[in-house]
């Protein structure tokens, strides 16, 4: 949802303060939730799909404009960190940063837009009635950005090089063989049926050009200069690893039309410094998790706020497997001890966003609301643990606040919190090891297709903040394979509702709260594209690529 000076002015008479950021959430709150769910017999550019149980054809033709953004020499993104070179064998899973800077510089079969799936390198497909077989037809007038034309045979490459070297931030283990056709037909068999693959195989792999890595036997290692050639509507052109500093410029080739901005920068600033650079107008676009950043707007009219639907979580995982966590009674008193509403209005500045510890965030169509809640119940608590007490041992970064609020509402029902401050990469290979208590963490990719509530638990997810999810149970990962391999849509959401439930009353993670982000941008050089589900597997990012391409 976006919000503009003028538009708060309007909406805030005689609201003050925690009033009006209450008003715009609500407001929020009140828009159409995105449809996931429901397959289409028709789909075009501008509608959502899913993988439907039947053979379909799809058009690639749009039915509505496409997205215009704004003709400028120059756009600059803000980030916290590097995000390592830009090719699919060494961009950095630390964070979503990476991933969606890739996405300038390479194209996919689809992608999406505000409205759902959309075909983008494949013009239109088919799938076969069990959906283990899917026909691609391949756009023909994409080339690479130096100049040789993209076909079949780099999109077959493609598939079979990941098999081998896999992209740091998506796995396509479930595609057994991708051959070309003729006719510039792509043709891929499946493992089995994979009700995600459209949005998050199809929509996420990257296509890369065979004439480049077809003899690199090592991708992790190679720094060739055509290491980052890509069919997208961006050039990499300069690195600085140390500054954390990247400059792409547009490709006039490109398939699609003119890239609207001559040239794309992101910058890297501390966490603490990512609005004060739009401010001092040395950035475009940056985030702010707080509600805080809307007064930006009344201080700077030409600033407007981005507001994005929860897709992020903040959460503790738990070591499941290790004692005393072992023992569901106190992850539940656990979650009773605290005032999560408290904690999430505090640090965000705006309404506790709590229900959801089946993980799922609310207004998302796979949201289970019928799951068991917890109210702040500190007696409750009690009771669970039964006159016992317990120390705990949690890792957390050593600037989280979190933890102070945290501390004293456990203590107050006997248990005793050890917080270990640690820095981002200690943290981060802890949860990776499995060699923690339990360990704060935030991250996104939970708004998209909810096939990351298997991912997690089977040891498969990329993003590094969202590892550290540690449940054995047998119902569970049945259920999980299933909703995996489910392509109608209403059986598969039954099934995901009874993960959410399982989730909920296990609480192999402890879900405080949901959060959105509040991206702050310069309206006069940047339009933002809230992305259904959010970008590639669920990133809350307003930079879509397709608000910087032109007719």
């Amino acid at each position: 949802m976006q919000f503009t000076r003028r538009g708060l002015l309007a909406r805030a008479v005689g609201l003050t303060g925690a009033a009006v950021i209450s008003a715009l959430l609500a407001a929020c709150r009140g828009k159409k939730a995105q449809q996931a769910v429901g397959a289409t017999s028709t789909v075009t550019a501008t509608t959502p799909i899913v993988p439907p149980s039947t053979a379909v054809a799809v058009a690639a033709s749009p039915t509505q404009p496409p997205v215009r953004g704004i003709a400028v020499d120059k756009l600059r993104f803000a980030w916290w960190t590097d995000v390592g070179n830009l090719t699919p064998f060494q961009v950095s899973a630390t964070g979503p940063g990476g991933a969606v800077l890739m996405t300038f510089v390479y194209d996919t079969l689809t992608w999406k837009d505000d409205r759902g799936i959309i075909p983008l390198l494949g013009s239109s497909w088919e799938v076969s009635p069990d959906g283990t077989q899917y026909t691609f037809h391949l756009v023909d007038i994409a080339v690479w950005h130096d100049g040789t034309p993209l076909t079949v045979d780099d999109v077959a490459f493609s598939y079979s090089y990941f098999a081998v070297h896999p992209y740091v931030w998506m796995s396509s283990d479930v595609v057994k063989s991708a051959t070309a056709g003729t006719q510039g037909a792509i043709n891929f068999t499946l493992v089995r049926p994979a009700a995600n693959f459209l949005e998050e195989i199809a929509g996420i792999i990257p296509i890369i050009p065979k004439h480049v890595w077809e003899n690199v036997s090592d991708p992790t290692k190679y720094t060739g200069t055509d290491a980052s050639v890509g069919s997208g509507p961006y050039v990499m052109s300069e690195h600085d690893a140390t500054a954390g500093a990247y400059r792409l410029t547009a490709f006039d080739q490109y398939w699609k039309g003119q890239p609207v901005a001559k040239e794309l920068q992101q910058i890297t600033t501390t966490p603490q410094a990512q609005l004060e650079i739009v401010e001092k107008g040395d950035a475009d676009l940056s985030l702010g998790t707080d509600a805080s950043v809307v007064d930006l707007i009344f201080r700077y009219p030409d600033l407007k706020v981005e507001m994005t639907a929860p897709l992020s979580v903040v959460r503790l995982a738990v070591n499941t497997l290790q004692p005393p966590l072992d023992q569901r009674d106190l992850r539940q008193a656990i979650m009773y001890a605290l005032n999560r509403a408290q904690i999430a209005e505090t640090m965000t500045m705006a309404p506790g966003i709590i229900t959801g510890v089946g993980i799922v965030p609310p207004d998302t169509p796979w949201f289970n609301s019928a799951i068991m809640e917890y109210p702040y119940d500190p007696d409750k608590a009690k009771t669970l643990l039964g006159g016992k007490t317990y120390a705990i041992n949690l890792l957390a970064a050593p600037t989280d606040r979190h933890t102070d609020l945290m501390k004293p509402m456990l203590a107050a029902v006997g248990i005793t919190l050890n917080v270990q401050q640690v820095d981002t990469a200690t943290r981060l290979q802890h949860l990776s090891d499995g060699t923690f208590q339990l360990a704060l963490t935030s991250h996104i990719g939970i708004g998209g297709d909810p096939d990351y509530l298997r991912r997690w638990y089977a040891g498969e997810e990329a993003n590094a903040f969202a590892k550290g999810s540690i449940f054995k149970n047998a119902q569970y990962a049945q259920l999980a394979e299933q909703q995996a391999a489910t392509l109608d849509p209403t059986r598969r959401r039954a099934i995901v509702f009874q993960m959410q439930t399982i989730l909920a009353e296990e609480l192999p993670t402890l879900v405080l709260y949901h959060r959105r982000f509040y991206w702050v941008y310069d309206g006069r050089v940047f339009k933002p594209l809230e992305t259904w589900g959010g970008l590639m597997n669920g990133i809350p990012f307003p930079n879509n690529k397709l608000t910087l391409i032109g007719s």
